[in-house]
């Protein structure tokens, strides 16, 4: 374990030493997409909005309970401190966050949902699984997790998330889609609460 710790603070060093303006933008665009877990929640919600209901809500439901395990259960378990608290020649470029360094939040929550979305075959699922590798990545670029505590988020986020399908497949996909079904103004309601995550989300990027 001490040699992975000591090889991961000097990736964190090399990184912080090798910065480049346009990779530093990037980083940050992804990282605030993860904040709050908005992206996915818009994602979610359009999806819903679109027809895919029972998709959308198990997503929203796989997001939702890997955020309570992960920033409720694991973290206060863990005192690991964050890259740039150990490393004191690095700086991080956004508020420094509260909580645990491991495991990576972000990390888990991006891909619980995309692999959601790859557990039900959604034709962009490609699409997520790329903006949930750039969020798990920026956490580390960004200098406010190890490699580590991604990598374990990561894994965390796909083995709750497959267990959320499981589970959906225990009750009754079909049962459950057949009832959603029953339920037209959820789509509309769902549509608007999407357009509203995304105004915010454009929001919040205009201050980059």
């Amino acid at each position: 374990m001490q040699k992975l710790y000591q090889w991961e603070k000097r990736m964190i060093l090399r990184l912080n030493s090798n910065s480049h303006p346009a990779a530093d933008q990037l980083m940050l665009w992804a990282t605030r997409m993860g904040n709050g877990g908005l992206a996915w929640i818009a994602v979610s919600l359009i999806m819903m909005g679109m027809g895919w209901r029972l998709e959308g809500l198990m997503t929203l439901l796989a997001l939702s309970l890997t955020a309570f395990l992960i920033n409720l259960v694991i973290k206060p378990m863990f005192t690991r401190k964050r890259p740039y608290e150990i490393l004191k020649s690095v700086r991080t470029m956004i508020a420094p966050p509260f909580g645990s360094s491991f495991p990576s939040g972000h990390a888990a929550s991006s891909f619980a949902a995309a692999s959601m979305l790859w557990f039900f075959n959604m034709p962009f699922r490609h699409l997520a699984l790329v903006l949930a590798l750039l969020i798990a990545v920026s956490r580390v670029y960004l200098m406010v997790h190890f490699p580590s505590d991604v990598l374990v988020g990561v894994v965390s986020g796909i083995v709750i998330s497959y267990l959320t399908y499981l589970l959906a497949l225990r009750m009754g996909i079909q049962v459950a889609r057949a009832r959603l079904e029953q339920l037209p103004w959820l789509a509309g309601q769902a549509r608007l609460t999407g357009s509203w995550v995304l105004c915010a989300a454009k929001d919040s990027l205009r201050t980059l």
